[in-house]
């Protein structure tokens, strides 16, 4: 993965096929309150990003953040308690760099974590709240050839929210990490890009350098199509293949199909709730949520209402 990710990101947020709200929205992440009351979400609309929040049902549309002169916001996501939230932003002016800022959820108090000097791909509040982890490539400009900048070498940083300090986690050196959650206080969940070696994986807060690659006894899948894992409680794992939507077992570590978007339409996100076994993903290029009991009952779907 090289640089060019990032001019493609930025291309395709002016450029996508945004067949939504006025023909111009599009959603590119969610998240949902910790009392699964709201949703949070990241929408582009003529290559600007806006954060808003809607009530569960996808009504009442509340802006957050609203578009940025220097920036492109990206991936955010709400504290344990749902008072703050923590997100990313791309610099228009910095090449290859981006940052990591929390601020109050209504949009105020806006706070800059990290200086940039770095790739940062997504945040996360820790469990407890007092930590955010964040997915970073150190090495990213590393080269003295702008165009030609490897994106390497992501791994899995902690900084702590009184004194500031920033702690590396892992040692992964992977080409690519996404979808971080943190299991409880004691188990982090991602995605990462690595080859033939790409998955799902989790690591011990304690022993962070020994990570696991995660995939169900009965898997008919190959492990290296196991994507966006999520967790919902009290004990089952959610991840994608491709169009299909699985949910695992953590006990007896068994997978079942529990929805199929059939027809080759991609499902390109995902977020278990937190007080139900349910889940909500959003299918590619759609501008609705569809959400799923994790036995497969209860399919329903709502379209979101964009701010003006």
């Amino acid at each position: 993965m090289r640089a060019t990710y990032l001019l493609i990101f930025v291309i395709l947020l002016g450029c996508g096929d945004h067949r939504s709200h006025n023909n111009r929205d599009q959603i590119e992440s969610f998240d949902i309150s910790p009392d699964d009351q709201k949703v949070l979400l990241l929408s582009t609309r003529d290559g600007a990003t806006t954060v808003f929040e809607i009530n569960a049902d996808g009504t009442s549309p509340r802006p957050i953040l609203k578009p940025s002169s220097d920036g492109i916001f990206s991936n955010p996501r709400y504290s344990p308690d749902g008072k703050k939230i923590v997100f990313i932003k791309y610099f228009k002016k910095r090449f290859g760099e981006s940052a990591v800022y929390v601020s109050n959820n209504d949009g105020s108090g806006v706070q800059e974590l990290t200086r940039g000097g770095e790739l940062v791909t997504e945040a996360i509040f820790s469990a407890k709240g007092d930590a955010v982890l964040y997915c970073s490539a150190k090495q990213y400009n590393s080269s003295k050839t702008k165009g030609t900048t490897d994106a390497r070498r992501f791994d899995i940083y902690a900084i702590d929210l009184l004194d500031g300090k920033t702690t590396k986690l892992s040692k992964l050196n992977a080409l690519g990490i996404d979808n971080l959650s943190e299991i409880s206080e004691k188990y982090i969940l991602f995605h990462m890009n690595a080859g033939k070696k790409s998955g799902i994986y989790s690591f011990e807060n304690d022993n962070p350098t020994k990570a696991m690659r995660i995939f169900p006894v009965n898997g008919t899948e190959e492990s290296t199509l196991l994507d966006k894992p999520g967790y919902v409680p009290d004990r089952f794992l959610v991840f994608t293949a491709r169009s299909k939507l699985h949910v695992m077992n953590l006990i007896t570590r068994k997978a079942d199909l529990i929805y199929d978007t059939k027809g080759g339409h991609f499902i390109q996100m995902l977020r278990g709730f937190h007080t139900k076994s349910r889940v909500l993903f959003k299918k590619f290029d759609e501008p609705r949520l569809t959400s799923v009991n994790t036995d497969g009952s209860e399919v329903s779907s709502f379209d979101v209402e964009f701010p003006e």
